[in-house]
């Protein structure tokens, strides 16, 4: 009976300390999520409102543009790297397949491996010339894991 009472009280420091170390974890993460820039969602609500409204914006900066031609194919996106600020870039190269010098309005979006959006922006490549290609850099509007991957859903040569 005595070596009961010896063993059950360490088990109890034991589950006290593991459970103490979770609360402690818990509230750090919350004081972590809490402590960022002003783009940076805070919650999954925010983040989910920011890129609806990314896709709002980037579909209304399409509409806006009224004599272009679908140059989806003319466009490449690179590899996904992190920039020191905690966003995701990539470079965007757009090749002019016409006669004349060109803009390029691009969408990028930058999807989490379960291909979830994280985020899209639109992107603008100004005065290609005829047979030239013309880069830019795609830029998240707020931090993104390293393991995102971007793609261009639509292009547009003007």
């Amino acid at each position: 009976m005595t070596r009961l009472n010896v063993i059950a009280p360490k088990r109890r420091r034991r589950a006290g300390a593991t459970a103490g170390a979770l609360v402690l974890a818990a509230a750090l993460a919350l004081g972590t999520a809490a402590c960022s820039d002003e783009d940076q969602p805070q919650d999954l609500n925010d983040a989910a409102s920011s890129v609806e409204s990314a896709l709002n914006r980037a579909g209304d900066e399409f509409n806006d543009i009224t004599d272009g031609i679908d140059a989806k194919n003319d466009v490449k996106v690179g590899s996904v790297t992190i920039d020191g600020d905690g966003r995701a870039t990539a470079e965007v190269t757009a090749t002019n397949t016409g006669d004349s010098s060109a803009d390029f309005l691009i969408q990028v979006e930058f999807r989490k491996p379960n291909n979830d959006l994280a985020d899209t922006v639109v992107l603008t490549v100004k005065d290609v010339a005829p047979g030239k290609t013309g880069t830019g850099t795609a830029r998240s509007h707020f931090d993104l894991d390293s393991n995102v991957t971007a793609s261009v859903p639509r292009a547009l040569r003007h």
